[in-house]
């Protein structure tokens, strides 16, 4: 890639900020605020989940970029069902045990033997300075001390479940709009337990499930379509709850800063970035048949000694040969996109090449990826929910393995509040 336009790759993407239409997923409001993860026991997580009362913990870190020693605190906020409003009729003292209003992050260690000067923070939720009290969303906004009264550089979506149903379901290829071809379809069942408290289920109970993480293409607080005897309540031939299938994960590797990884064609230095250039992708036309991580990302480098803090930062060259999509915006995506389909994952057409190119400054490690497509139209659409499509880019495969995961919330006649009463996770 010629040096022009690597260089103004480079201030594009330092000096965007990035904002995103959905409030249900994690955002970095910041320039210098990068990788921004939420892990349970290890695994990355878009909208993690803990259990009320119990141990479970979700892992938040993130990087900023200098060592310069900054100050970060977070705030909690309980959120309605939807993540659109924060719950007006709770005191923070009725959803939160804490001491503090501004909950500091302690835990930060700058980066060692990298190019690029980074300072790791990290911490848990919940944790001894901040505990829920009630199920439900939480938001968790994360600040800069140097400027505590302005806006907040990042904010990290999660979930409290208290089990009040026992939630199942399972993924079918026999869909009501085609038959092993291009969808799978949903279905769920819930029992109630016995610290249900009393109520019509069909008013009580809504439904969302993501398909692999994804917050784009989730089906939103649909209620039961049937409530049966001993209250159990189906979600069942339902055309909200099918999905495209799309296609198995493609995935690159740079562990070594010295020596391209895996489907990096060469890796070269130019001042001040290393710079990754991955072999060019294809417009899938078959199913591919091999095992995926459903758009995880995994830091890590070659000594795996300190992978927060001794893994480097590069600028990752995608391109994917494809002829111009007509009306139509290319994006890179999986979990680790923080904010989903927002400007800085959006591809440009390159005619001299014939393929949409983008350059990311990621974190060494291992990636899965896919190309999503969103159709001019839904721009114009104000205050539309963009929904990224598999088609045109990946193809769409009943074949493919997706995972469900299934959020259970209710709102029940003595509530202020929306409770998340069940959670399943299902796959094929």
């Amino acid at each position: 890639m010629p040096m022009v336009r690597i260089s103004i790759l480079i201030i594009s993407l330092l000096t965007f900020f990035f904002v995103s239409a959905r409030s249900a997923s994690h955002r970095i409001l910041r320039e210098d605020i990068r990788t921004l993860r939420t892990d349970v026991g290890g695994q990355l997580e878009t909208l993690p989940i803990v259990r009320l009362g119990s141990t479970d913990v979700v892992e938040i870190s993130f990087d900023q970029l200098s060592h310069d020693g900054k100050m970060f605190f977070y705030r909690v906020e309980h959120w309605d069902r939807a993540f659109d409003h924060p719950t007006s009729g709770l005191f923070t003292g009725e959803f939160l045990e804490t001491n503090y209003e501004e909950i500091p992050i302690e835990n930060y260690r700058e980066s060692r033997n990298t190019s690029v000067l980074y300072t790791h923070y990290a911490f848990q939720f919940p944790n001894a300075d901040a505990r829920p009290l009630v199920s439900g969303n939480y938001k968790l906004k994360i600040y800069d001390r140097a400027n505590a009264d302005g806006d907040p550089v990042a904010e990290v979506c999660l979930c409290v479940v208290e089990p009040m149903l026992s939630v199942s379901g399972r993924v079918l290829t026999n869909t009501e709009v085609d038959w092993n071809a291009r969808n799978q379809q949903v279905e769920l069942q819930a029992q109630a337990l016995s610290n249900l408290p009393t109520a019509d289920l069909r008013l009580t109970l809504q439904a969302t499930v993501r398909q692999n993480g994804r917050s784009d293409n989730q089906c939103e607080l649909l209620p039961p379509t049937a409530v049966l005897p001993g209250r159990i309540a189906r979600w069942e031939h339902t055309q909200k709850l099918i999905f495209s299938a799309g296609n198995v994960y493609r995935s690159f590797e740079q562990l070594n800063m010295r020596v391209a990884g895996s489907r990096v064609e060469n890796l070269n230095w130019h001042s001040p970035y290393y710079h990754a250039t991955l072999f060019p992708d294809e417009v899938r036309r078959n199913f591919i048949l091999r095992e995926d991580r459903n758009g995880t990302a995994v830091i890590r480098n070659t000594d795996n000694r300190d992978n927060a803090t001794e893994s480097d930062y590069l600028f990752v060259h995608f391109a994917l040969e494809s002829e111009e999509l007509p009306d139509a915006e290319v994006y890179v995506s999986g979990r680790w996109t923080t904010g989903g389909l927002v400007p800085e994952y959006r591809m440009t057409y390159q005619p001299e090449r014939q393929a949409y190119e983008t350059a990311l400054l990621l974190k060494q490690g291992y990636y899965n990826y896919l190309y999503l497509t969103v159709p001019a139209q839904q721009k114009k659409q104000k205050g539309f929910r963009r929904i990224g499509l598999t088609a045109p880019t990946e193809g769409d495969f009943y074949e493919t393995r997706n995972t469900y995961t299934a959020y259970i919330y209710g709102t029940f006649p003595a509530d202020r509040y929306d409770r998340l009463v069940g959670v399943t996770t299902i796959g094929r």
